[in-house]
């Protein structure tokens, strides 16, 4: 700041900071004025103040006697706007003080605080690996720094560990690094330095797409001819971060995603076919397709087997019962089909003639079989020349035990040695359990109805008296198992009664009249499981449960309401009215 009656000027002190690794650039601590004339100064800088009376000479050093150990140099004590000021102002032309009085600022911006500076990733397809982060093609890094002081001078980056230099709007990445390191900072215009620890990422930048091999088991190989049992199966790798998907297609069909599987050949015609293929990554590298021509020959006896009877499949598994028979088909449309073999649990192999009963035995058994056209060519998956595919293996599960079933009672019930007795309410469930093809269904029916009913839920039994419940419980091969279990059904609640003590000496209004000391016993009468409980209630108040018989009636009318319940809550209430005087 300049005048022609005192100038102040505000020197920097040169202080030199250590070097850290990369030969990081650090800048000297200084002041900074802006276009509009705003003077910041480093706050960790010393201050001396130069009086002058002409603005280009340096002046004298100006002292405090009454603060010298806070002076020469002294330091700005507060971040942002400070003052050097003067007492009253006075004015340039009369040289006299100015009234009202008015005190001459010196506005000086302390700045002790670094930029922030933030790195943004754009471009570029992003996958996060375990700890590692990978970017595939077309990164682009953009530094971009504050600062809410003297303003942003500079901003530094040192990637891979290579020198730091200025950022000027473009990082160059290289591709051949597995790893790369970015490190960046930024300096105000003041010198403040910003912490480069919390600037430091390390990434990953995939540009190599993934690559794909197929594998054939069976195959002539010098003429790349299959058969439809050939196996074609692609295994996809990459090395960085990681497969996607791997697509395919035959012949001009379209690019499919690759499940894993076996590729499917049935659809293909007896000719020549290509396939082509190729694998994506996780941040969008794509291989070059890769093509595996080769022709399809159907011509050799086609052997298919069929379930004659009972079968289901569960957990991959394929269940028989043992009515079941297997039936071997051969079909070749060239030279004719020879013969048909097969062996059952790796016994010796006999000539297919007819269907055959599978084994009678519960559990795991293998069938092997296999075909041979005139021409000696084979349905195994190489031909005569691959002997260890001569034939097709068939893992079969035999089931021939029907669920294990079980029974059990919803709601109120009463036992009596090896009697239950059911209510109106009450409900019977069925359950039922197959460890081997797995539950069907479960079906019941009741006293001897000749129509099963199939069992969806709890199920009530309705009618007095005694009942036969069978039920029946069917596997995924049909096997069934059956059980059966008695019930009696109570529905008939308990028929209530009363007794007064004494007899009645008089009628009022039709009704009978007692002595105030009369006393009510209540009862019940059930043919079956015999009254459990009698609740009552007198002239509408709350019902209690009968223990002693009743008295205290209150003069004048009186209602008496009461029910029975049996053990199965079967329940039938009763009313008396009569009158107390």
């Amino acid at each position: 700041m300049r005048t022609t009656k005192l100038i102040i000027t505000l020197l920097l002190a040169l202080v030199i900071y250590s070097g850290i690794a990369q030969n990081q650039i650090i800048p000297e601590k200084k002041s900074y004025q802006d276009t509009t004339g705003l003077l910041y100064w480093n706050k960790s800088e010393p201050v001396y103040i130069h009086l002058s009376s002409k603005p280009d000479e340096k002046g004298d050093l100006l002292k405090s006697k009454v603060h010298a150990q806070y002076t020469n140099p002294f330091y700005f004590d507060s971040e942002g706007i400070n003052y050097v000021r003067t007492r009253y102002a006075v004015d340039t032309a009369s040289k006299k003080t100015i009234i009202p009085h008015i005190e001459i600022l010196f506005e000086v911006y302390a700045d002790g605080k670094a930029p922030n500076t933030k790195a943004y990733f754009t471009g570029a397809n992003k996958i996060i690996v375990g700890s590692k982060t990978y970017y595939g093609k077309g990164l682009k890094i953009t530094l971009k720094s504050t600062d809410a002081g003297s303003g942003v001078e500079n901003i530094y980056y040192s990637l891979n560990s290579e020198d730091f230099k200025p950022y000027n709007n473009k990082i160059n990445l290289s591709t051949n690094k597995d790893s790369c390191e970015l490190k960046f900072y930024s300096v105000d215009k003041v010198g403040n330095v910003e912490n480069i620890q919390k600037n430091i990422i390390e990434f990953y930048i995939d540009e190599e797409a993934p690559e794909t091999f197929h594998n054939v088991t069976g195959i002539d190989l010098e003429k790349n001819i299959i058969a439809l049992n050939t196996k074609i199966y692609l295994d996809a790798s990459d090395a960085k971060s990681g497969l996607k998907t791997t697509y395919y297609k035959f012949d001009d069909g379209k690019f499919i995603p690759y499940n894993g599987n076996i590729l499917p050949l049935n659809q293909l015609s007896e000719d020549h076919h290509t396939l082509t293929y190729y694998s994506v990554d996780k941040v969008g590298n794509k291989e070059n397709p890769k093509t595996f021509s080769f022709f399809l020959d159907k011509s050799a006896p086609i052997l298919t087997s069929d379930v004659l009877g009972d079968r289901f499949i569960v957990n991959g598994k394929i269940y028989f019962s043992g009515r079941t028979k297997l039936k071997l088909t051969a079909v070749d449309n060239k030279s004719g089909v020879k013969e048909v073999k097969y062996s059952v649990d790796n016994s010796e192999f006999k000539k297919y003639t007819a269907p055959f009963y599978l084994p009678k035995e519960p559990g795991v058994h293998i069938i092997k079989y296999y075909a041979i056209d005139r021409m000696n060519n084979s349905t195994g998956t190489g031909g005569n020349n691959y002997k260890n595919y001569k034939y097709s293996t068939k893992k079969i599960y035999v089931d021939l035990v029907g669920p294990a079933l079980s029974h059990s009672y919803l709601g109120k019930r009463f036992f009596t040695r090896d009697t239950v007795f059911l209510g109106k309410n009450s409900k019977i469930k069925l359950t039922a359990n197959d460890l081997e093809s797995g539950l069907q269904y479960i079906s019941y029916s009741i006293d001897g109805e000749q129509k099963e009913t199939m069992y969806n839920a709890p199920f009530s039994v309705s009618g007095n008296g005694k009942h036969l419940i069978e039920y029946f419980g069917y596997d995924n091969v049909n096997n069934r198992n059956i059980n059966k279990f008695y019930v009696i059904v109570d529905e008939t609640p308990p028929e209530p009664s009363y007794t007064f003590s004494v007899e009645p000496y008089q009628k009022e209004d039709g009704l009978n009249v007692y002595p105030s000391y009369v006393k009510i016993y209540l009862s019940g009468a059930d043919k079956m499981t015999g009254t459990e409980q009698i609740f009552y209630s007198i002239n509408g108040s709350q019902e209690k449960l009968y223990t002693v018989p009743i008295s205290g009636f209150r003069k004048g009318k009186n209602l008496l309401k009461f029910k029975t319940l049996d053990k199965l809550n079967n329940e039938k209430y009763e009313e008396i009215n009569f009158i107390i005087k």
